[in-house]
């Protein structure tokens, strides 16, 4: 498997980027930023990887996220991943805002990307939080860092 394969815990989030690389979206800062869901996206990842740590995977309710994406959460898919993850980067440790981006078309999503902090000094993975207009989690992956989207 690769990396990739590896690190991405949601099919949901293949689903909704696929249709976000064919939009457009721009960098948020100053008012959008304090409008959009950014404390949303922050606690749901925090809440996830914490629960996964601690080995007891958290399952999603439906004002949390969309269906694709609580039917791919399973607790045994959250376990498997988070093993995945632990194997590469050690324990999830906490998450440091980088940026926000959302779509320029319809519908609205916002892209929150967020620096992992894991067990090993080298580990700092782009946690990546895809939340839709209804602040719903529509995707959420854990990447290799790079700078630009």
């Amino acid at each position: 498997m690769t990396i990739i394969k590896i690190l991405l815990i949601s099919v949901g989030l293949l689903l909704q980027l696929s249709g976000l690389a064919q939009s457009n979206y721009e960098e948020l800062s100053g008012d959008a930023l304090a409008s959009a869901p950014l404390k949303t996206a922050q606690a749901l990842a925090n809440t996830l990887l914490t629960a996964q740590k601690a080995g007891q995977p958290y399952l999603l309710k439906e004002s949390e996220a969309i269906a694709a994406v609580q039917e791919e959460f399973s607790a045994e898919k959250q376990s498997q991943t988070y093993s995945a993850i632990r194997d590469l980067f050690g324990d999830y440790q906490s998450i440091t805002f980088e940026q926000a981006l959302q779509t320029t078309t319809n519908p609205t999503y916002y892209i929150f990307r967020f620096r992992g902090e894991f067990e090993r000094d080298n580990a700092q993975p782009e946690v990546r939080v895809v939340i839709n207009e209804a602040k719903q989690l529509a995707g959420f992956s854990i990447v290799p860092w790079q700078d630009n989207l």
